[in-house]
């Protein structure tokens, strides 16, 4: 497994210490702060494995389908956490949910006919504003709810808008 795939899988292992931390933030910032950290490593090792994989020629179909996935175990962990924690309503991470479902099943369709879809620019637009906005919320916790409410807009946002275009340049998968 080259470096790429591997910081890809680190990157879902990451998720269980980032969850426990969360939930023990709500009581203690500190804890936050770890989680924090460690969602700024885990988000880190998304942009370096592209950069590396691109860099070095190493591009893989196991990069081009788990990476994606690996980003979604990590933002929906975080953002489902969120939820039970009172950070963030249930209506903005269902929309997310259900853009995500709906991209990965698009993608199952496209490898079934032997065909990987990449992640497009605003996909990527997507997932840097979910990256920068959970660990603002993670300082914020439960102190402002409105302030989460306001910064969780712009990932909303660009979440409809991404699954929408991912449709659009996708319409022959739903032809059959």
């Amino acid at each position: 497994m080259n470096l790429p795939n591997k910081l890809t899988v680190f990157r879902m292992i990451i998720v269980l210490p980032f969850i426990i931390l969360l939930f023990l933030g709500k009581s203690n910032i500190w804890y936050s702060i770890g989680a924090g950290i460690i969602f700024g490593i885990a988000s880190l090792t998304d942009f370096l494995d592209g950069y590396i994989a691109r860099k070095k020629g190493i591009v893989t179909d196991f990069g081009k389908l788990m990476d994606p996935l690996a980003d979604k175990i990590l933002v929906l962990s975080a953002l489902i956490c969120f939820i039970e924690l009172g950070y963030i309503p249930a209506w903005m991470v269902i929309i997310i949910v259900i853009r995500e479902f709906l991209v990965t099943g698009i993608r199952v369709i496209a490898a079934s006919k032997g065909e990987i879809i990449p992640a497009g620019k605003l996909g990527k637009y997507k997932t840097i504003s979910q990256m920068i906005a959970i660990p603002i919320i993670l300082l914020i916790r439960n102190e402002y709810v409105l302030a989460n409410q306001l910064i969780m807009l712009i990932p909303v946002i660009l979440t409809v808008w991404s699954g929408y275009q991912y449709v659009m340049n996708s319409k022959e998968y739903f032809k059959h």
